[in-house]
């Protein structure tokens, strides 16, 4: 990754990057992705994610052959370890990974490598304010890519191995039965409508929800059968969603209406929904019910969890449920039973005999 930027030519609909002086083309714009536009405050492109995609593809080639120690580069480590990510990572990963190294290098980029000192990413963090839970993400993923260079001989030592990344924060809001009904009242459009039913019923990732197809739909079953998915490369086995059957009749007539491609989709039926996508909707609908604080998508499996446990569902089935590998997340991030009062009280008496 280097400081230069994709930018968009309207003569020709196509974006370039410029390489020794030459002008790359990296491909048409995509008639699906948002108008080309530049920011105000940076004076940088949007460049949709495929043409990003090609962009720290085309940056990780010129970099074929390494510049000596001493001058490689915060934006050529980001290139290489994009790369690799690319290649290797699932491809939410690597969109975040992408995502906040391209920040980090439009403010750090032409720095040498070994120059970089924490302070740079403290300063760098504190110039976006809005990230919150963000900053988090946003750390390791400039310690990942410094880690993974250090590990491949271009970087040694790492400079930023010390940083401290910001607590891991628990989601522990957990949506009573009445919250979620008021949340699915306040939208509008069937389309996510049947997405937010489909966070409530099944206890999935927004991420699994939202890749979901006719293929992975087993009707003979009724499940999802989910071959990526985030722990596929620890499990070494396809995550598989249990439906309820009101689940299997709503993905029984997406199916039906969409035998290719994603299951849930935006209110045109084109486009699947994406991770920022879900995030904005979500946002939108805490302004409508501001009485409902901090709820966001990942809330629902949460509340799932919670609510199986607090319904007295054995720990180890709620943990297959989710698709774990064993109890210990559960018992940890999801139980949430300190917070169910009413449920230790019956339990307490139930002590008590």
């Amino acid at each position: 990754m280097r400081p230069a930027h994709p930018w968009f030519r309207a003569s020709k609909s196509a974006w370039y990057v410029e390489l020794d002086g030459k002008q790359i083309r990296l491909g048409k714009h995509p008639t699906t992705a948002p108008p080309p536009k530049r920011s105000e405050k940076t004076g940088l492109w949007n460049p949709p994610p495929g043409i990003l995609d090609e962009f720290h593809r085309r940056m990780a080639a010129d970099r074929a052959t390494l510049p000596v120690r001493g001058k490689l580069t915060v934006a050529q480590v980001c290139d290489l370890f994009l790369d690799y990510s690319h290649k290797h990572h699932a491809a939410d990963t690597y969109q975040t990974y992408r995502h906040f190294l391209q920040k980090f290098c439009d403010a750090h980029g032409r720095l040498t490598a070994a120059d970089v000192r924490p302070i740079h990413v403290t300063r760098w963090l504190d110039n976006h304010p809005s990230w919150k839970g963000g900053r988090r993400h946003a750390v390791m993923a400039v310690k990942r890519a410094y880690a993974w260079a250090d590990v491949q001989g271009v970087l040694s030592p790492n400079p930023v191995k010390h940083i401290r990344p910001d607590p891991r924060g628990r989601r522990t809001r957990v949506l009573t039965k009445d919250e979620q009904a008021q949340i699915l009242a306040a939208v509008k459009d069937q389309p996510f409508r049947d997405f937010v039913l489909a966070l409530t019923e099944t206890g999935c990732r927004p991420s699994e929800v939202a890749r979901v197809t006719a293929a992975h739909f087993k009707a003979d079953l009724g499940v999802w059968v989910l071959d990526e998915h985030k722990t596929s490369r620890i499990t070494g086995r396809p995550r598989v969603v249990f439906l309820t059957p009101e689940m299997a009749d709503l993905s029984r007539r997406l199916a039906e209406e969409f035998p290719e491609g994603p299951l849930f989709r935006g209110p045109r039926g084109k486009r699947p929904f994406t991770r920022n996508g879900i995030r904005c909707r979500f946002r939108r609908l805490r302004k409508t019910l501001p009485h409902l604080a901090h709820f966001v998508a990942y809330n629902y499996r949460h509340s799932y969890a919670s609510r199986a446990l607090v319904n007295q569902v054995p720990v180890a089935e709620v943990a297959a449920l989710l698709g774990h590998v064993d109890t210990g997340m559960v018992s940890r991030v999801y139980g949430h039973l300190a917070d169910q009062f009413g449920h230790l009280r019956v339990a307490a008496r139930k002590a008590a005999g």
